[in-house]
């Protein structure tokens, strides 16, 4: 695998000896991930083989120009993280919206440690935060028109809160500080009586971030949001492919 490929993917130019590990680059490379990497689960729509093997994971999204699930996107951001000096690991979360996958699986976030200060990373959980969250902090960020922030919780875990059109506020997910490793997440894909029922059961999501906005891919439909301008339009099964070309650069 190639770091300088994986950046290029992201769309980032820059030497990676350049991209010292601390908070602004952290921003950047989150950052340019969530611009130029779509979350997406075709492979479930069309039955294709999933992995948490990091060298298919890097054919899929990078040789192949795709995006991924959590599994496969974070994967990959901690690889390069680690890769660059950074102090990274995997947790698990739980996700209170399940209308996108399956109750009884974990989603995979990152933790990134720096100056002795942890930030919740996520690159990989469609409309989400966007920038290293402090888990110690009030800090409030938002996007999309949604507030987040992380708040504590009494079993010891912390909450991913947010806040839609300062509708009050709700948990995005919870999530436990202790690491976890890739082969924690293989049971996932490895019952076979699981990965069959979550790939009829999830609906077809792809979604990449803009600037200031955001495209969206569901099974008949795509909406596409930026800054005031929504527009939304339905789209037929057999224009599918043609849409994935034009608006995420995939082609199956």
């Amino acid at each position: 695998m190639e770091i300088g490929k994986i950046l290029k993917r992201i769309g980032i130019d820059d030497e990676p000896s350049s991209l010292n590990p601390n908070l602004e680059n952290l921003k950047k490379l989150q950052e340019s991930y969530i611009l130029n990497v779509p979350y997406e689960n075709l492979d479930f729509i069309f039955k294709k083989e999933f992995s948490v093997n990091i060298l298919k994971i890097y054919e899929k999204i990078v040789c192949n120009n795709r995006g991924g699930i959590c599994y496969e996107s974070n994967t990959l951001f901690v690889y390069l993280l680690k890769y660059l000096g950074y102090d990274a690991k995997m947790i698990f979360a739980k996700v209170e919206d399940t209308s996108y996958i399956g109750a009884n699986y974990p989603h995979l976030a990152l933790l990134v440690t720096i100056d002795n200060k942890d930030y919740l990373v996520d690159v990989a959980n469609g409309r989400n935060v966007r920038v290293p969250l402090a888990l110690d902090e009030d800090t409030i960020v938002e996007s999309e028109d949604i507030q987040y922030q992380i708040q504590p919780c009494a079993n010891g875990e912390y909450a991913l809160m947010y806040n839609y059109k300062s509708k009050g506020w709700q948990i995005r997910y919870q999530f436990s500080t202790k690491k976890k490793s890739i082969t924690d997440f293989s049971c996932v894909f490895e019952n076979k009586k699981n990965y069959e029922q979550f790939s009829s059961y999830a609906p077809l999501l792809v979604t990449k971030a803009l600037k200031d906005g955001r495209i969206t891919l569901t099974n008949d439909m795509i909406t596409y949001k930026e800054n005031s301008d929504k527009r939304v339009w339905g789209i037929s099964l057999e224009n599918r492919a043609e849409v994935l070309r034009d608006y995420f650069n995939i082609q199956l």
